[in-house]
């Protein structure tokens, strides 16, 4: 139970931080070369819809949660909550533009139950499964690098009966893909 309390939060803030940069480290300074050119000159991979191209009747049907609502929309990111509270299974997309994927998974290794490598539809990455004592593998999150970008889908079921969260989370993933531009 505590992990459905900590996780929203978690993503919320995520989010948030995720649009942050640091304001130029001392090489950049005596480089003359500002964030913004750095981040110009970098190798990035396709653009995604908003959420990834999902909608909020797809998270439903392939979920299997009645009542499952989109609670937070920005232009890396989306949460899904049931009936828009934080009690409950939970559902996210997130678009990481230049942020390397290594950190990302790094904290799944420390903080998961496993974490492997994952291909989908050719494109590499990790999938990680996190499992509640009552419950099984509940939770499972998949990150795909696109050059010095990656995407990651989090889904997370707070009570049974639940369809396989990895099945779930692969579809998701692959839809996304296939939506990006």
């Amino acid at each position: 139970m505590r992990l459905t309390l900590t996780v929203p939060a978690l993503l919320a803030a995520a989010l948030v931080l995720g649009g942050c940069s640091d304001s130029g480290s001392s090489t950049e300074a005596q480089s003359g070369e500002s964030p913004t050119s750095k981040t110009e000159t970098g190798s990035h991979g396709p653009s995604f819809p908003q959420c990834g191209g999902i909608s909020d009747e797809t998270i439903a049907d392939l979920t299997k949660v009645a009542g499952v609502v989109g609670t937070a929309q920005n232009s890396v990111g989306c949460q899904w909550l049931l009936r828009g509270g934080i009690m409950g299974p939970h559902f996210s997309f997130s678009w990481y533009r230049g942020s390397p994927i290594g950190r990302e998974r790094k904290t799944e290794e420390v903080s998961r139950t496993s974490v492997e490598d994952i291909n989908i539809d050719g494109h590499s990455g990790f999938i990680a499964v996190g499992t509640a004592p009552t419950m099984g593998d509940n939770l499972c999150e998949i990150g795909i690098q696109f050059q010095d970008d990656f995407i990651e889908w989090s889904v997370s079921f707070a009570q049974k009966p639940f369809p396989d969260p990895c099945d779930v989370a692969k579809e998701l993933t692959r839809q996304s893909i296939a939506n990006a531009k």
